[in-house]
């Protein structure tokens, strides 16, 4: 079950129909670079946005790094460097886009790749504050950067991306599943909204989709997916009832128990004291709780 590869391509809206052209555009105003390009520009509510590749020696002397400008009535407010990706083309893009509703202004959404197999998207948002425009660090992420979505409805975007914790974590990448982190900045700091009442239809949602689009035998047998189908029914307000269907499914005949770190450590600097040999579901559930995840 390539879940993984699923969340990334896919969340948390259905997947476009191929005839719908018109829903590969950007929800929102975007710079894109044309064929051959080195730099892309966008404007919108009197904020431009300018995205660029190019060597800064004293940033990185061996790759060119990607580089946002905001300008607002002709004058450069904030420039923001991010992390060499080593390509030659330039890999990001930067959206003129409403995240934060206490101020007047929208925000600029910017997104690059860093390299790596599964990781990563760097993203930064930068917003206007009673102090000048900043640049709000929000993660790096598995996936395209592409992580705006208006969940409600509302007029205001939200940053959707995963719990990248729960990636390798009990199985490989792509067996894995894991549930939505929902983030949005205000006054100049990020914020973590996941949990927002608001957002209960999202993270249902998703549930569904996340079965949807799994084995419903195999699903039993995958720890990967597991432990993100649990946590995704935390979310969803159905985290006791999915424990119970993985306590009634899962084989503990045939798992042997892994090692763990009682504490939640890592188990290579974990005490002695701390190890104890626990089988998937006491394992799941330690690791729940460590993590906010509660029934």
């Amino acid at each position: 079950m390539a879940m993984a590869a699923l969340m990334m391509a896919s969340f948390p809206a259905p997947a476009a129909s191929a005839e719908d052209a018109e829903e590969d555009k950007p929800a929102y105003p975007t710079a894109e670079f044309a064929e051959g390009a080195k730099e892309a520009t966008v404007t919108n509510s009197g904020i431009t946005a300018r995205v660029f590749q190019e060597r800064r020696p004293q940033i990185d002397p061996d790759d060119d790094v990607p580089v946002l400008q905001v300008i607002v009535n002709g004058k450069m407010v904030l420039e923001h460097v991010g992390t060499a990706s080593g390509m030659s083309v330039p890999s990001m893009s930067a959206s003129i886009v409403d995240i934060d509703p206490t101020n007047k202004s929208k925000e600029v959404y910017f997104s690059s790749y860093t390299g790596g197999a599964h990781c990563c998207s760097e993203v930064v948002v930068a917003t206007e504050t009673d102090k000048g425009w900043v640049a709000v660090p929000v993660g790096a992420f598995d996936g395209d950067g592409d992580y705006l979505q208006d969940l409600n409805d509302d007029g205001e975007a939200e940053i959707v991306t995963v719990d990248n914790n729960f990636l390798y974590t009990f199985d490989c990448y792509a067996c894995s599943a894991a549930p939505l982190v929902i983030k949005s900045v205000r006054d100049g700091k990020l914020v973590d909204i996941t949990t927002e009442p608001r957002f209960a239809k999202a993270h249902r949602d998703w549930l569904r989709q996340l079965e949807d689009d799994s084995d419903p035998v195999e699903r039993w047998k995958s720890p990967g997916f597991l432990a993100g189908w649990v946590a995704a029914s935390i979310r969803a307000g159905e985290g006791e009832q999915a424990f119970k269907q993985l306590q009634k499914h899962w084989n503990l005949a045939t798992d042997p128990g892994e090692e763990t770190c009682v504490t939640g450590g890592d188990i290579d600097t974990c005490a002695a004291k701390d190890r104890k040999t626990l089988k998937f579901p006491e394992r799941l559930k330690l690791f729940l709780d460590h993590n906010g995840y509660r029934f």
